[in-house]
């Protein structure tokens, strides 16, 4: 690492001013013996510990806020845009940026609040993000995010909607960007990124309603284990476990199971609480016994699973997100519909209501427990096939069959993990040429890199819903609604007349899909430049 990189950012008009730390770090004597020009000419100085004055900037994917000091990046938490702080240096290893604390509020945010948690804060317990803004500065942030990862990595036009969250950024990108669409092929604007609140005590996508506080919302969490035997979480980006009595987003049925309890000798504890039902399962790790299971209940239908089963952690989640897939797909008595990592089966379970005795839901999934917890639970919906499959290219391509006798596939809906399904997958989906795809995302980024994916594909952006299921924390969950692009007649008709030469000259060994006229095959979208913001890798 060159020296250069080494020196403390500098404020516009003069030295960054590094203030020696307090709290007898190894850096205290380095830095309490030079002042900032020294420390400036000290190539083997180290700036963790030293503390620096900040101007905050916007939000970012993280949970953290971007500054800048001269011409370094510093990426700090515990603050809100428009702050100025006082911020601690907490990781200089890298050439670009710098991590930062902020320690001293100089100039507070109107949105600042006092954290509801004791145990939130700089060098605390890292299991929240936001604690110290109010629920409406968290969601304008989490919609700036999504709109940046949608510009940024998706190659769409998109802002955080203003009416919807008051003193969001606007984006000035170009409007020919792709926008969000009301109805296959039209533009009408960029996507407007709204964040819904879904609370914990009721039904409903506002602000305001029961349980609107950001608190005892998550219903499965998995602790760490102090030497002491008391449950805790990690502190942000350390191994070291900081204990959390009484965590405030914890769901109150997971409280009341650990409270007064500790654990000696354990490295985990994971419990799963249905607020449905009122069961808890505790599971202890290195296991000594059994884990119990808890019965989900959504609508009319039960699923049975155990706290190593994956399901939506926030009790409103299962409804609210399942309804927004239905709502998307719309999907029809007889049709074929695939459920990619589909976990325990919750949507598999609802789409095969939608098609019916005469239709057929394809659900693939490679976790065995979560298979064999959706096989219980779906038992009496014999138009779900539970595929026990780790989801690729090689399994999706083959997933309906292949060749003359290949099945079709009308609609599907895909959960993937935070990394995202990839564009071998999309592609190998999107090659079924489902009328109707719904994304559901745990991660902006990973959405926006498939979403250009699907571009590339020949699919759009149809709408974006997006929900706050993890209030206090970083995490925002989308639903996003993919439809094959249709070519406008008045394009068409361009192209057949004045570029016939071409279009008679060009491949034809892939033409578009039968019986839907108009829709780009992903050969054909291949060869199309769709994306403004093309990721830097491509």
């Amino acid at each position: 690492m060159s020296p250069a990189r080494r020196q403390p950012a500098r404020r516009p008009g003069g030295a960054a001013r590094p203030h020696p730390p307090t709290d007898g770090s190894p850096s205290a004597s380095a830095a309490s013996a030079a002042s900032g020009s020294a420390v400036e000419d000290s190539a083997a100085a180290t700036a963790v510990g030293s503390l620096i004055e900040l101007v905050v900037g916007q939000v970012a994917h993280g949970g953290f806020c971007v500054a800048r000091a001269g011409g370094r990046v510093v990426f700090v938490r515990h603050a809100l845009p428009g702050e100025r702080v006082r911020a601690r240096v907490t990781d200089d290893s890298h050439d670009r940026y710098w991590r930062a604390d902020a320690v001293d509020i100089l100039t507070p945010s109107p949105q600042r609040v006092e954290a509801p948690c004791p145990h939130a804060g700089p060098g605390a317990c890292g299991g929240c993000d936001w604690q110290h803004a109010d629920l409406a500065a968290q969601r304008r942030g989490k919609a700036e995010v999504i709109a940046e990862a949608l510009r940024r990595f998706g190659g769409l036009d998109a802002v955080a909607d203003p009416e919807a969250h008051p003193g969001s950024e606007a984006h000035s990108a170009s409007a020919a960007s792709a926008g969000r669409q009301g109805a296959p092929g039209t533009r009408r604007g960029p996507v407007r990124v709204v964040v819904e609140a879904v609370p914990v005590g009721g039904r409903g996508d506002r602000p305001g309603g029961d349980g609107d506080d950001g608190l005892g919302w998550r219903t499965r969490m998995r602790f760490a284990v102090t030497a002491q035997g008391e449950i805790g979480l990690r502190a942000s980006r350390s191994h070291t476990v900081v204990a959390v009595p009484g965590c405030r987003i914890a769901h109150p049925l997971v409280a009341e199971a650990l409270a007064g309890r500790r654990f000696p000798g354990a490295e985990a504890v994971e419990v799963a609480a249905s607020p449905s039902t009122g069961q808890v399962a505790v599971a202890v790790y290195p296991v000594a016994a059994a884990p119990g299971e808890v019965v989900e209940t959504v609508g009319e239908r039960r699923f049975q699973l155990g706290p190593d089963v994956f399901w939506q952690v926030h009790p409103g989640a299962p409804e609210v997100l399942v309804a927004a897939v239905r709502d998307a797909l719309r999907p029809r008595a007889g049709e074929t519909a695939l459920d990619l990592y589909s976990g325990a089966g919750l949507f598999a379970a609802f789409l095969a209501v939608d098609v019916g005795p005469g239709g057929r839901v394809v659900a693939m999934e490679s976790d065995a427990a979560a298979v064999a917890a959706a096989a219980r639970s779906l038992a009496d919906l014999p138009q779900v096939s539970l595929r026990s499959l780790r989801v690729t290219p090689a399994t999706v391509r083959g997933v309906v069959g292949s060749g003359p006798t290949a099945g079709r596939v009308d609609t599907a809906v895909l959960d993937p993990p935070r990394t995202g399904a990839g564009p071998a997958v999309m592609a190998a989906l999107l090659a079924h040429h489902p009328r109707a795809v719904a994304y559901v995302a745990c991660d902006p980024v990973a959405l926006g890199r498939d979403l250009a994916a699907a571009s590339a594909a020949g699919y759009e952006l149809i709408s974006l819903r997006a929900f706050d299921l993890f209030p206090m924390t970083a995490h925002v969950e989308c639903v996003a609604l993919l439809e094959p692009r249709v070519i406008e007649p008045a394009v068409t008709k361009d192209l057949h007349g004045v570029e016939r030469e071409v279009i008679a000259g060009a491949d034809r060994s892939d033409p578009a899909p039968p019986d839907r006229p108009g829709v780009s095959s992903a050969r054909h979208a291949a060869q199309q430049s769709t994306s403004a913001y093309p990721h830097p890798d491509q």
